[in-house]
């Protein structure tokens, strides 16, 4: 699937704080668009504008599909990997990517949920309760949960988020893999050799 992002004049204002300014920018299918800057410069603010999550105070975003959903089905075209988003706790790894994946309408049978939580780094830590995770472990969970969806588009906000060497080089390869898959990938990182993913960077 064909996939368009315009950033078109995006500002964000909190109160008489203004975060950003005039921010513009386009990701496509195949490309990884990465979002940079100091903590406190709005980077998770932007993907969650792009996500439709916040409102912008100036500007607009403008998702664009070859098969153009609804306004309300627009939202099952993106995933959002975040540090605010949190897992069922009181579900085990494997029963939180099978509901995540039945909640967006993707099959997703118990072997399956397993392998991408192998493939994640957890191995046999997808059949333990989330409450029993980690905070890498939880957060190589929700890049579980991601590619388990498999949107056309994928928001990432500071994706290698509490994780060690292995879960660094994880994130790299799987965004490696979605930009090979045509997948629009956005990326908001203050690490520098995340950044080199973006064929195209936003410096706030």
């Amino acid at each position: 699937m064909y996939s368009r992002i315009v950033i078109d004049n995006i500002g964000k204002r909190f109160g008489e704080r203004l975060l950003f300014s005039n921010v513009c920018a386009e990701a496509t299918s195949g490309q990884c668009l990465a979002v940079t800057g100091c903590n406190g410069s709005g980077k998770s603010t932007l993907l969650k504008i792009i996500a439709g999550l916040v409102r912008p105070s100036t500007g607009q975003v403008r998702l664009i599909f070859d098969d153009m959903p609804s306004p309300k089905e627009q939202i099952f075209y993106t995933g959002f990997v975040s540090p605010e988003v949190a897992m069922y706790a009181a579900l085990t790894g494997i029963e939180n990517i099978i509901f995540w994946t039945k909640v967006r309408g993707v099959p997703c049978s118990k072997s399956e949920a397993a392998k991408f939580c192998c493939e994640m780094g957890l191995g046999k830590g997808g059949y333990d309760l989330v409450a029993t995770y980690s905070t890498g472990m939880r957060q190589r969970l929700k890049l579980a949960v991601i590619k388990a969806i498999n949107p056309p588009v994928w928001l990432l906000d500071e994706p290698s988020s509490n994780l060690d060497g292995s879960g660094r080089s994880i994130v790299k390869e799987l965004i490696d893999n979605a930009v090979r898959q045509n997948i629009a990938v956005i990326l908001a990182t203050n690490e520098s050799e995340e950044a080199l993913y973006g064929k195209n960077t936003i410096e706030l």
